[in-house]
């Protein structure tokens, strides 16, 4: 008897459930039926009688309906069932196997399991017939249920039953069944039998056990070429490149040679597993042996080539695909596109679709990916609409591709109509599409629409995926729904690197460090090892709260405790933590004790806090190695502005802007973003545009008078202009973040709560303003910044004025 429960679901095949007895079933069966070879009929009606209009030897005419090459259909099955039954010709073990192998042959599988269990005493044929059907139709769940209720009969495997049962086991990746039914032919002596081995093999390897498929086919007697091609295959695919080529090499001491599925197996699976260079080393020691590429192997190498950059190599199977003329094989053209792509060459890859005889949405979908590649968004959503006005039908991964080219670089609001619109035209998002959708959401906290597709993501059954739901926490933490990421946090049944790392960057946006720190220590509890991401995340918390000493200590531990080296990002996050701090000095000397060369995520850390503390000498420092760094970058010229201004140097500012316009650099404009009514509103700095300008101005004003009763004055350190006090004031007034906050106390219900995104650093003199405004309005606002998040509620900031 089989260990494991048999599994005997519903049949799949059957138009109707069967709950009647056999008896009921063969009564009940209506016979009406015409041989022209022998001119009979036999009618049969539901009472049982019957009558007998020609009488040739009625068993050669079931003989006749039995033989091999006779095709019957499932009428003319139960017909011959119905007459087995009325002439006593049904115990007959040579005719209800056949009448078995006619009912599987029609997929009536239910109606044969009805029939087996009829029988007094089934043979292994029978059973062996059903097995073999139901495994050829790929039913595998009935395969190794009837395996089972032969085993309760008391019937024995043979070398014809256990490869049906073995694949079945295959089919359904059971390596815990597929080890017992690997004992019976240990037990039954049936191991040797090739067939059995090799299935064994195919089994094992299926279910990435391949210490097992290895040791099954060294004791193979008969090795064959297809055990020993999954063998190698399945080591690639798992990235092992020493047992892969260990295997690969074996075939020197057997039989038999490679063959193309032998290539194409190695070749794609180092492709897989991201063992690129393998895999052309592979493609060529392929050519190099004289065997012939094909379009399997070619589709194989080519992204592996892309994902090298081996451009001229490329180019090189480019010109034997032409001179083999397999330029007609869609999945080769769509290799050479995402190749293209990948190596930079968006002239060759669109020409490469150009040429294309019959468009084909793969190479559709090639082409999107490789222009969002390199940052070519426009061209992207241009092709994309192209395609849909040729009618191409466009699947998921069209739609896909062109949401997250858009997301990735900052076409959110065009994502989110994509989004939209694709469900419109019936293309059903998947577990891929809202990953790629919800960054868009969170980028400009378009709470709305985030939400919606959480409902459909629940709706879908794919709210459990990790990846969306790690993409439902990124969204809500950046919607500053803090509370409700943590419960899709807590919610989900299984935590991965992934989810952990995004949860400690929720807590750092927010500035909750402490909070940060109890998850990265459940983190360790839970048994995940941390990554240099989940150290980034917890240095940036610890910077981002003032936990000066905290970040200190497990930056100086994070190789001690856990073997990772500190990289670029962490260095930065140490810089900001102490320059934040006022620890100008030490941030710089820890600048100079890198083991390697600073980059500027390091400098314009520390020129931010040289910024945030007035520090002229070390702020021209970092400054002009940021200018060395990234020359067309306006936002560090503005910084060192600042710090000019704030110290009334304004010659020094007009130096820097007479740089910036020798450069032709402009400062990149303040935009923020406000969801009022189920729609986002982008707001500029100084746009006189708005409908609602003059009331928001008025409002501003109004503001101003209150604060200056309770003893608050401008800071305006932050107007880069040598002007009057009263004009630097109105030009605080135009700062995006204000006239999103006060358009949207125009536009909302009193008390109710505002969100407001910006794309740059928040001002003190925002900062101070929208605090006054969370107490006079009673309101609850949140702003995010490129930084961090500021929750302002009854006058005070969750920031503690520590930014």
């Amino acid at each position: 008897m089989l260990l494991v429960d048999p599994i005997d679901s519903q049949e799949p095949f059957s138009d109707q459930p069967n709950n009647c007895s056999d008896t009921e079933m063969n009564r009940t069966m209506q016979l009406n039926f015409q041989n022209q070879g022998f001119g009979y009929r036999i009618s049969s009606s539901i009472d049982g009688s019957s009558e007998l209009i020609a009488q040739p030897n009625i068993y050669s005419v079931i003989g006749h309906l039995l033989s091999p090459n006779v095709p019957t259909s499932l009428c003319q099955t139960r017909q011959v069932h119905a007459q087995l039954l009325k002439t006593y010709l049904f115990d007959n073990p040579r005719y209800n196997t056949k009448l078995l192998s006619l009912y599987a042959a029609c997929q009536r599988i239910s109606d044969a399991k009805t029939l087996i269990r009829s029988l007094i005493n089934p043979d292994i044929f029978s059973f062996t017939t059903l097995i073999y059907s139901s495994s050829k139709f790929n039913d595998f769940k009935n395969t190794l249920s009837l395996f089972s209720q032969m085993l309760s009969n008391g019937l024995f495997p043979d070398v014809h039953v256990l490869p049906s049962v073995i694949k079945a086991c295959t089919g359904l990746l059971s390596s815990k069944i597929g080890k017992q039914v690997h004992g019976y032919s240990l037990s039954f002596g049936l191991f040797l039998d090739p067939f059995i081995g090799s299935s064994l093999v195919h089994l094992y390897v299926k279910c990435d056990e391949l210490d097992c498929a290895y040791k099954v086919f060294h004791t193979m007697t008969e090795r064959d070429v297809q055990s020993w091609s999954a063998l190698a295959a399945g080591y690639a695919r798992k990235g092992d490149v020493v047992n892969a080529k260990k295997v690969f090499n074996e075939v020197r001491n057997l039989e038999f040679e490679p063959n193309s599925v032998s290539w194409n197996g190695m070749i794609a699976g180092f492709n897989q597993s991201g063992c690129f260079l393998d895999a052309v080393l592979m493609f060529q020691q392929m050519h190099s042996l004289g065997f012939k590429s094909d379009g399997t192997n070619i589709s194989s190498v080519l992204p592996a080539i892309g994902n090298l950059g081996i451009l001229v190599m490329g180019i090189q199977i480019h010109n034997h695909v032409m001179k083999m003329g397999y330029v007609v094989d869609k999945c080769i053209v769509s290799a050479l596109i995402n190749m293209y792509g990948k190596c930079g060459c968006s002239l060759e890859m669109s020409r490469v679709f150009e040429e294309m005889r019959q468009v084909d949405v793969g190479a559709c979908n090639a082409l999107i990916a490789g222009l969002s590649r390199h940052g070519l968004v426009s061209e992207a959503l241009e092709v994309f609409k192209g395609f849909r006005g040729q009618q191409i039908e466009l699947n998921v991964v069209s739609w896909t591709s062109v949401i997250a080219c858009c997301s990735q670089h900052g076409k959110d609001i065009e994502a989110l109509d994509l989004f939209r619109e694709m469900q419109v035209t019936g293309v059903k998002p998947n577990s891929v599409t809202i990953p790629c959708m919800l960054p868009a959401c969170g980028n400009i906290a378009a709470l709305t629409y985030g939400k919606a597709a959480h409902c459909f993501s629940l709706k879908a059954g794919i709210s459990n995926d990790v990846y969306v739901g790690s993409a439902l926490i990124d969204m809500y933490a950046n919607c500053g729904r803090i509370q409700i990421a943590r419960c899709c946090f807590d919610r989900m049944p299984l935590h991965n690197l992934v989810c952990w790392n995004v949860i400690l960057g929720a807590y750092a946006m927010h500035g909750k460090g402490k909070e940060a720190l109890e998850i990265f220590a459940w983190m360790q509890r839970s048994g995940q090892k941390p990554d240099s991401v989940s150290f980034t995340s917890l240095l940036s918390a610890c910077s981002q709260s003032g936990l000066t000493e905290e970040g200190r200590n497990y930056f100086e531990n994070m190789y001690v405790d856990h073997g990772i080296e500190a990289r670029l990002e962490h260095y930065a996050c140490i810089v900001s933590l102490l320059g934040r701090a006022g620890k100008l000095d030490e941030a710089y000397s820890m600048i100079e004790k890198m083991p390697f060369e600073p980059d500027a995520c390091v400098w314009g850390a520390l020129l931010s806090s040289c910024r945030l503390h007035h520090n002229t000498s070390l702020g021209e420092l970092a400054a002009h190695k940021l200018f060395e760094l990234e020359p067309s970058n306006p936002g560090n010229y503005i910084l060192l502005s600042n710090i000019y201004a704030s110290k009334g140097k304004w010659k020094k500012v007009d130096e820097v802007r007479d740089i910036m316009r020798d450069k032709g650099l402009k400062k990149n404009p303040g935009c923020s973003w406000i969801e009022v009514k189920n729609k986002v509103h982008m707001l500029l700095a100084g746009d006189k545009s708005l409908p609602q300008m003059a009331q928001i101005m008025d409002k501003l004003n109004e503001y101003s008078m209150e604060m200056k009763k309770s003893g608050y004055f401008p800071d305006t350190d932050y107007v880069l202009q040598d002007v009057e006090d009263q004009e630097k004031e109105h030009i605080l007034c135009g700062h995006s973040e204000k006239l999103a906050v006060v358009f949207g106390i125009l536009n909302t219900n009193k008390g109710s709560p505002l969100r407001v995104t910006k794309n740059l650093r928040i001002c003190r003199d925002c900062h101070a303003v929208i605090k006054f405004i969370s107490r006079f309005e009673r309101r609850e606002i949140s702003v995010r910044d490129t930084n961090r998040y500021h929750h302002f509620k009854d006058g005070d900031c969750s920031c503690g004025d520590y930014w």
